[in-house]
This record gives C-alpha cells, sequence and structure tokens, in this order.
C-alpha cells in the first residue's frame, strides 16, 4: 500500500491579534522558529516513549494471563503475578508521563515577546506576559506556510489520538491489577474507574486538563458497554483477557499512518527530519 501524500491542514480562521509590524515580524520569526522546532522534537520524543511504554505494558499484560498464573496458588507463581502487575503499572505511569509531556508540548507553540526593563532589547518566551500579544504573530507564516495556529492544531490532532487510547488502556490496567488468580483467595473489588491507581496520577491528569474536581469520570462518549466491561465481582475467564489483550495490541485510537503523515508535513515545513 502506497503512503499517504502530505496534505496541508485546512486554513484556519484569521488570527484575531493586532497585526505585528514588520520590524517586529523580523524580530519573532526567528525566535518562533526555534521554539516550535523544539517543540516538536519534544512531541516526537514523546511519542516514541509513548510508544516504548505501551510496548512493555503489552508484555507484562500477556504474562499475567499465562496458565500457570492462573491455575496454581504456589509462592513463587504468586508472586510473579506481583511482580507483573507491578511492572503494568509501572510501564502505565510511563503512558501517563509521556501524554503529559505531549500535551505541554502542543500547549507551548507560542512565542510570546518580553521586554525587559530598562533595555531595548526584545526577548521572547513561552509565557504570556503582555495579554495583548498573542504570541502567533498575527496569523504570519513562522516558516513559509503554516502559521502558529496551524501548528497547534496537527499537535492537538496527535494528542487527542493518545489521550483517547491511555484512557482505553487505563480500562485494562484496571481490570488486571483487580484480577486475582489465586485459588481459595477473595477477588478484590476495591479498585474503581474513579480510584487513583499510582500517586501522582490525578496530579498529572489535573496538570493537563483531564481531570476535574477530585475523581476522573468516564469519558463521556464511551459507550454504556465499555463502561461496564470491568466486573469487579469476576474473576476475567482467558477470552476475556485475551480480547483485552488484543485491543491492546491493536492501539485501536492511534492511525499510525496520520501520525507518520503529520511529522513528515511538519518535518518539510521546517526543512528538519523529523522521524
Amino acid at each position: 500500500m502506497e503512503a499517504a501524500t502530505p496534505t496541508r491542514p485546512p486554513h484556519a480562521a484569521p488570527s484575531s491579534s493586532p497585526s505585528p509590524s514588520p520590524a517586529s515580524l523580523r524580530q519573532w520569526r526567528p525566535a518562533a522558529q526555534r521554539n516550535l522546532r523544539n517543540q516538536w522534537s519534544r512531541l516526537l520524543a514523546a511519542k516514541a516513549r509513548w510508544l516504548s511504554a505501551a510496548a512493555d505494558g503489552r508484555s507484562h499484560a500477556s504474562a499475567l494471563d499465562m496458565p500457570g498464573i492462573r491455575e496454581k496458588a504456589s509462592g513463587k507463581l504468586a508472586r510473579r503475578e506481583e511482580q507483573c502487575q507491578s511492572m503494568l503499572l509501572s510501564a502505565y505511569r510511563e503512558m501517563v508521563l509521556a501524554t503529559a509531556e505531549l500535551v505541554r508540548a502542543s500547549h507551548s507553540m507560542r512565542c510570546f515577546s518580553k521586554v525587559a526593563a530598562n533595555s531595548p532589547l526584545i526577548r521572547f518566551t513561552e509565557r504570556q506576559d503582555d495579554m495583548n500579544d498573542s504570541g502567533d504573530g498575527g496569523g504570519s507564516p513562522v516558516f513559509k506556510w503554516f502559521s502558529v495556529l496551524e501548528f497547534e492544531n496537527l499537535a492537538q490532532e496527535l494528542v487527542d489520538m493518545f489521550i483517547s487510547e491511555l484512557q482505553l488502556k487505563r480500562l485494562l490496567v484496571l481490570e488486571l491489577l483487580s484480577v486475582t488468580f489465586k485459588e481459595g483467595v477473595q477477588h478484590d473489588a476495591s479498585l474503581e474507574w474513579s480510584n487513583e491507581l499510582f500517586d501522582g496520577e490525578f496530579n498529572e491528569f489535573q496538570s493537563i486538563g483531564l481531570l476535574s474536581g477530585d475523581s476522573y469520570a468516564l469519558p463521556k462518549n464511551w459507550s454504556a458497554g465499555v463502561s461496564k466491561a470491568w466486573q469487579p465481582d469476576q474473576t476475567p475467564s482467558h477470552e476475556v483477557l485475551q480480547v483485552y489483550l488484543t485491543s491492546w495490541l491493536a492501539n485501536v485510537n492511534i492511525k499510525t499512518s496520520r501520525i507518520d503523515e503529520i511529522f513528515e508535513l511538519v518535518g518539510e515545513e521546517m526543512q528538519i527530519k523529523l522521524s
């Protein structure tokens, strides 16, 4: 199958910020270019970190479905189960941190002017000090064609994929952390979707806008069938776990060809290689 030809995103709506003077643009553009290169490099690294953690998580989750762990209650196998669950949780934590990095990079693409006191020099920063400065050069192209907003829209498209997939992975992690395979041991039904799975998880969600209040609600766009997939009073069968593991491996919300296309498109615009 031939790779899709990269296409430019639709034109963004005209910027409402005032148009800067040609002199201001000449000062702003090199700083904006450096910042965008840095942020897209961060996105590339965070994407690789996320996918690596997802692969590790799949390996640890698969180990939990080994017949020996499921059918025997020996101390050695019980310890192996605990180790696999711990490593699965570590992989999930790494995915959360990578997602947070993706979000922060996508929100750091604007370049704001900063005038130092008693100095005629203008410096540039990711932080907005002047509310009249939108940080987008008035919607002007940063390199050749794309405005800051167009770069932001492409980044947001990437981020949305990884956030959706992280939420699906969280459902599986919750399932596997709640399972006790040892015979004669009552199933632990204490974990719920609204529980924090590791220390600081909700702080990370809060910092990137995925959490409001004190609990983490199921995504609104999930069907009732998905929200009921986790039954805390039942130990999932081998067949059910295989469905979850297959779903994990598929990365159903990650459109790899589109991600490659976006990085290729941005790389061509910036005249750098993002791969």
